[in-house]
């Protein structure tokens, strides 16, 4: 597969025109080349599959499939969901909650007492370490890849869109899994493929001082340590990977989980993807994922400023709390005001067990309430993060998760706006609103409060749902502008329409 990464201008137009004539006619594309000045993208306007998972063309706040608007929510106990066994029960159950979207890291680091994860690759030979064998990368293993193939099949069924994270760093380093180099099929010792001299990889363990950075993995690409030995067995497995997704409509795609590496590494990937869309008239979205806990930071800056990436995730602001975290997501999308794309959360922390350093990952009520504001922030999606570290598919996050679709279903969602400013006689993260001014409100309580609606003179009907239980109370009619207070000290939403 011939690469994106450094074609100059001309030979990108020449591809684009070769695309017409091979059928598929890129006349924006070629436009845009021609006129920097108007924003011109690296990524070629992609008009094949118009049904597909695609930026919302009428609001690029958010996603579109089938040709309509899509808010993604989603919650999941597992982090690469195509490995596990209940994959079927685990969709219908988040399905049946309002659930529509799930991550899938390629991830193969846990063994547990009924499942055991596996590697991409033909185990050689077995050693008494479960979680160490001798591998052939010139080989797959055929059972990881029906896995794949399964969870594909299975979410399309429901319409349930899959953010893939192509590479997960915490395979490779030791961490507080059973990952690490020591147990990698890459690393030299662990197959009979690769040589450290040759491949510039390490032997044995990797000595890490728990930065996560700096893995000759993760600078295999050309413009770091430009390992082709290397890369060779990386591009063919995410080429095998695309043979799978290729059939597909229903897929986002993520560089990276949590990256720290040099940017080039996500770079690359991305432009490889890109080629193999145009390749196989394919649309896609792409992302790569920061590791960054303050979203201000240049890191997170250089996805939204680039043209390769037609999404962002937030995932990492998911650790701050109360008013911080609204104020992330805010300063979000005011830069990317100019140029707006969907902003996601394929991972919300949070949980009372989470495992120590204490206060470090958040409570359950945080948990609940980074989803809630992350959606009335304008958020594109938003799914609660695996145990232990987040409260998953539990009944409680199920509960919101089915909650805030059924206020959603019932507004005018995808017109509307983040609006606290309408709100006055506020205090600290007491309450947040999205509105289509005029018209509908919408607002969350984390707990017990009482706000002035700054709404424009009417008469308008209020219900409240308690979002725990998924229960609306019975509506009634208020003059507004004027006070709302909760019914109690519980989490509640409430939907205020103008009669």
């Amino acid at each position: 597969m011939n690469l994106l990464l450094n074609l100059t201008r001309s030979q990108i137009i020449a591809r684009a025109i070769g695309s017409c004539i091979r059928g598929w006619c890129l006349p924006i594309a070629i436009l845009a080349l021609f006129l920097p000045s108007c924003g011109a993208r690296e990524q070629p306007v992609n008009e094949t599959e118009p049904g597909a998972i695609r930026v919302c063309k009428e609001n690029p706040w958010y996603f579109q499939y089938k040709g309509e608007p899509i808010l993604l929510l989603g919650a999941s106990d597992y982090h690469n969901i195509f490995q596990r066994p209940d994959l079927v029960e685990h969709l219908d159950r988040m399905q049946s909650s309002g659930g529509n979207y799930v991550r899938n890291t390629m991830a193969s680091r846990e063994l547990l007492p009924d499942h055991s994860d596996l590697w991409p690759y033909y185990i050689v030979e077995e050693t008494d370490d479960p979680l160490i064998n001798m591998y052939d990368l010139d080989r797959w293993n055929d059972e990881y890849w029906q896995r794949f193939a399964t969870m594909l099949e299975e979410t399309h069924k429901r319409g349930i869109i899959v953010e893939i994270e192509l590479w997960e760093r915490h395979d490779t380093y030791r961490t507080r899994d059973q990952a690490g180099w020591l147990r990698h099929p890459y690393n030299p010792d662990n197959n009979i493929n690769l040589t450290a001299e040759g491949s510039g990889l390490p032997a044995g363990e990797w000595h890490d001082p728990w930065n996560h950075t700096g893995h000759p993995f993760f600078n295999s690409v050309p413009g770091l340590m430009d390992l082709p030995e290397v890369l060779r067995y990386q591009e063919a497995f995410i080429d095998k990977l695309l043979s799978h997704t290729v059939i597909y409509d229903h897929i986002l795609y993520n560089m990276n989980n949590e990256t720290l590496e040099p940017v080039e590494f996500g770079k690359y990937w991305a432009r490889y993807l890109l080629e193999w869309a145009l390749d196989n008239d394919k649309h896609i979205e792409l992302t790569d994922m920061q590791d960054n806990h303050d979203v201000t930071e240049e890191p997170v800056k250089r996805v939204m400023d680039s043209d390769l990436y037609t999404f962002v995730d937030i995932s990492q602001n998911n650790f701050q709390k109360g008013e911080i975290h609204w104020q992330r997501i805010e300063y979000i999308r005011n830069y990317l005001r100019e140029d707006p794309k969907p902003v996601t959360n394929v991972k919300i922390y949070g949980v009372d067990t989470a495992p120590p350093p204490e206060d470090f990952w958040g409570d359950t009520d945080d948990a609940i309430q980074r989803f809630w504001r992350n959606i009335i922030g304008g958020c594109a999606a938003a799914r609660f993060h695996r145990p232990p570290w987040g409260i998953g598919l539990s009944d409680l996050a199920a509960s919101n998760l089915k909650s805030l679709r059924m206020v959603t279903d019932s507004m005018d969602f995808f017109n509307h706006m983040p609006a606290n400013h309408l709100l006055s006689n506020r205090s600290y993260n007491e309450a947040y609103c999205m509105a289509l001014e005029g018209k509908e409100y919408m607002i969350y309580f984390p707990a017990a409060g009482s706000i002035y609606l700054e709404a424009y003179p009417g008469n308008y009907e209020v219900m409240w749902l308690r979002t725990q239980v998924a229960g609306w109370q019975e509506p009634y009619t208020i003059e507004l502008p004027g006070y709302l207070e909760t019914p109690d000290d519980d989490h509640w939403a409430v939907l205020i329409r103008r009669r």
